[in-house]
């Protein structure tokens, strides 16, 4: 009897704790890290099963993430108090007071603007393009531009991966201004200290309106159907973990749960950054002055950087927007048509090939899709032209909620280039969207398999013939592609289908 005994006391010491800590490190075994001391209490309840499977990883990196960001606001902090003149005898309180205000109002002030341009242009050069150019009027100069393509920065709501970046970007800019601040002299610290309290401020609304769609996506509610995969071990597991976790289609959401975990997963990645970053400052970074606090910045930025990078990227958004659509039909069209192979359209799969960094295209469809043209652009020739490239339905008696213009390879076209315009009618739904962006890149396709070399005698009645022929196509095949992407788990619904940029136009037809 004494063997069992020495047993059970072996399981519960704390070396055994530690050690089972180390070896869920070593083996990378995040799905039960809740058997851990103390962290089933940071975790959403009834976890792993009330989560989606990447929110371990998700969760660690953005840990990681929180920490390096906080040390390095208390090394930035520091700086701003060297140059507000703290801790020397010329500094008068009162001014040093008034400037640290007063760069905080502004950083206030310029957040709620920023906040109130969020939802409509974002970061789409060319909706502000359009602003400007409404406030200061037409140039007198018309310049003859190419046709070009166009891609979708998007929403908070529609890309919030990119725009947790941004907000990253934004905070280590911020920071890195703040803490340059002392370099520049006392005379600076009001200008430098409002820009970068401004870009902190846009930081923390960029990152706090994306973090909504990304635990939605995280939830149960949103990752109900994240992937047969899921839906398999789940099956093939013990039978008490199946009947712990019901139907995905009975499942309520949790966002609720998993946002406040995340609220306390980041006040303690923020307690412990803090002490770090004090423990920094009062070692190593004292004793180098701003140079010290500099090169410690440089490090804790980069870690920053890449776990928000690895954080987000695992994370499979179950909302279309056009670039995930994009890496949908370039691999249905890749296949001719014919059934998908789910694992190339799966949340998990696209979340692999995502991309999401700021101000850089995501993919080539920048450069031959245009989506939003307006009537100008896509019909200057008149109604004439806009009457030819109405498509009608095959099973009603009604026309296309879009207008699709195709331009085969021409030394007229930018870089000789196939060229695709696409433009939404007023009042089209999710499915006109879907069925618009098919039919866009049946006709690329299809271009570039029967008109691959450029060539300036394509004809309006060449262009009629290829939009005839792959409608027939988008017609016959939407169904079951419509079909296979609610099947691997895309939500098809009002409001998850979003392809169009902040500075696309929609047409609206009185009568045909």
């Amino acid at each position: 009897m004494a063997t069992p005994k020495a047993a059970t006391h072996k399981d519960t010491s704390p070396l055994s704790s530690i050690s089972s800590t180390i070896n869920a490190y070593k083996s990378r075994d995040l799905t039960n890290i809740q058997n851990l001391p103390f962290i089933h209490h940071f975790l959403p309840a009834r976890y792993p099963h009330s989560v989606c499977p990447s929110y371990a990883s998700y969760a660690s990196y953005c840990f990681l993430g929180s920490i390096a960001g906080s040390s390095a606001m208390v090394l930035s902090t520091q700086a701003l108090l060297i140059a507000v003149g703290v801790g020397t005898q010329s500094a008068a309180p009162m001014a040093a007071a008034l400037n640290w205000v007063m760069k905080d109002g502004v950083g206030q002030l310029g957040g709620v603007i920023f906040a109130s341009q969020l939802g409509k242009g974002g970061l789409d050069f060319d909706y502000w393009r359009g602003k400007v150019t409404k406030w200061t009027g037409p140039s007198k100069e018309k310049k003859k531009t190419q046709k070009r393509g166009n891609f979708q920065r998007g929403t908070a709501d529609t890309n919030p991966k990119r725009w947790r970046m941004v907000a990253a970007l934004a905070l280590d800019l911020s920071t890195l201004l703040e803490i340059c601040t002392p370099l520049m002299g006392p005379e600076w610290f009001l200008p430098c200290a409002s820009i970068a309290n401004i870009g902190k401020n846009v930081g923390f609304l960029a990152a706090s309106a994306s973090r909504a769609a990304i635990h939605q996506s995280l939830s149960m509610g949103g990752s109900t159907v994240v992937s047969d995969n899921t839906v398999s071990r789940e099956e093939n597991s013990e039978t008490k973990s199946s009947t712990n976790s019901p139907s995905t289609t009975a499942r309520s959401s949790n966002l609720g749960d998993v946002t406040a975990k995340s609220g306390s997963q980041s006040i303690v990645a923020s307690l412990l950054g803090t002490a770090i970053g004090i423990f920094l400052s009062r070692t190593f970074c004292s004793d180098y002055g701003t140079a010290g606090i500099l090169a410690g910045f440089v490090v804790l930025s980069a870690v920053h950087q890449v776990c928000t990078y690895k954080a987000v990227k695992v994370v499979p958004l179950r909302s279309l927007d056009r670039h995930r659509l994009h890496l949908v039909l370039t691999s249905y069209i890749a296949e001719n048509c014919k059934e998908l192979i789910g694992d190339n359209v799966h949340g998990s799969e696209v979340a692999e090939k995502e991309s999401f960094l700021p101000m850089m295209p995501p993919d080539e469809s920048v450069h031959w899709l245009s989506v939003g043209s307006s009537l100008m652009d896509i019909c200057p020739s008149g109604a004439s032209e806009l009457e030819s490239l109405l498509l009608t339905k095959e099973t009603i008696k009604q026309h296309e909620n879009y207008v699709l213009k195709v331009h085969p390879k021409s030394m007229s076209n930018a870089n000789g280039d196939s060229m695709v315009q696409l433009t939404f009618l007023e009042g089209a739904t999710d499915d006109d969207l879907l069925r618009g962006m098919f039919h866009a890149y049946t006709a690329y396709a299809y271009m570039e398999k029967h008109y691959p070399n450029p060539n300036n005698s394509h004809n309006a009645r060449m262009r009629s013939q290829i939009l005839l022929e792959t409608h027939t196509v988008v017609s016959s095949q939407m169904p079951m592609f419509i079909e296979h992407l609610r099947k691997v788990g895309w939500q098809i619904g009002l409001g998850f289908v979003n392809v169009e940029c902040g500075s696309s136009y929609r047409l609206k037809i009185q009568s045909i």
